[in-house]
């Protein structure tokens, strides 16, 4: 998710703004311009440099991050260094009298600022530890974010074929269930895409609730998950993808403006690794076990009605 600057975060961005334009102010009020010939352009590169990259590194802050006390601390002790990094900029154009309250105000804010930006870093691990614990389920101890589906959190197709190619090289039972959500098409038709894609993520969610530390989710298509249970027996493997199913079609999802709750109709295959299996291999035939169960379904309402 991304943040707007200007609404989720506005006071730490007219604060990092105010600092900037003070500096300016300062070293305007207190200083005459150089002549042209005394300006050393090589500092004011560095400088300039510095200044920028502070700036990139806060609007990255406020874009990538959530309001918080972590994000408060290290965007104002970045500010702060920009402050003092500012006024050094503004130096090499200006020359300054020998003022000690000047001098104060350039040395004091970087100092209180790398403070800030200590607290907010030692604060930022606190955060990632917790939420690495959560990850557990969705990574498998990897983390390749270039691989992960940005509407549900989960890892796609291509990362569950790597992790399968590791799995499949150790000595133990590995089960391999997909969970498809029937019927998704026509929810998207007729609630729309938006509603569509909040289905998924809470569909990922539950899916995540109801799943082992060890094991992996992926979503594998539109409408499909798939779940690897590494060390798994088949017996505790039905028994967990049971759980999964009766979870996901007792869950009541509330779409926006409709009176009533919305049940989904959900599928699942399993299917267990044998002696040579490929991540392909492994895959087709669960695919094939899929196609089959949907099929069954399919002739069974037809018989009934």
């Amino acid at each position: 998710m991304r943040y707007n600057p200007f609404t989720h975060h506005r006071f730490l961005t007219n604060a990092v703004i105010a600092l900037f334009v003070i500096a300016f102010l300062l070293s305007a009020q207190a200083g005459e311009l150089k002549p042209f010939a005394d300006i050393a352009w090589l500092d004011i590169l560095g400088e300039g440099g510095i200044v920028l990259m502070t700036l990139t590194w806060i609007a990255a802050l406020l874009i990538s991050r959530p309001p918080g006390k972590v994000t408060s601390f290290l965007v104002l002790g970045l500010g702060l260094f920009m402050f003092s990094a500012s006024l050094d900029l503004f130096d090499e154009w200006l020359h300054q009298p020998t003022n000690t309250w000047l001098t104060w105000i350039e040395s004091l804010p970087a100092p209180i600022g790398m403070i800030f930006t200590s607290l907010g870093l030692y604060q930022w691990h606190q955060e990632q530890y917790v939420l690495n614990r959560q990850l557990k389920r969705r990574e498998a101890q990897h983390r390749e974010h270039e691989l992960v589906c940005s509407i549900t959190g989960l890892y796609k197709a291509d990362y569950l074929q790597d992790v399968l190619k590791e799995q499949l090289s150790e000595p133990q039972p590995l089960q391999l269930a997909a969970i498809d959500i029937r019927g998704f098409a026509d929810f998207n038709a007729e609630f729309g895409f938006i509603e569509g894609d909040r289905l998924l993520g809470e569909v990922s969610e539950l899916l995540l609730m109801n799943c082992r530390l060890s094991d992996v989710v992926c979503r594998y298509a539109g409408d499909c998950f798939m779940v690897l249970m590494p060390n798994t027996s088949a017996v505790q493997a039905k028994e967990l993808v049971a759980q999964i199913t009766s979870a996901l079609s007792h869950c009541a999802f509330k779409v926006e403006g409709e009176k009533h709750a919305k049940f989904q109709d959900v599928t699942a295959a399993l299917v267990g690794s044998m002696q040579g299996d490929t991540p392909q291999s492994l895959s087709s035939r669960l695919h094939a076990k899929l196609q089959q169960q949907k099929q069954q379904r399919v002739s069974h309402c037809e018989a009934v009605s």
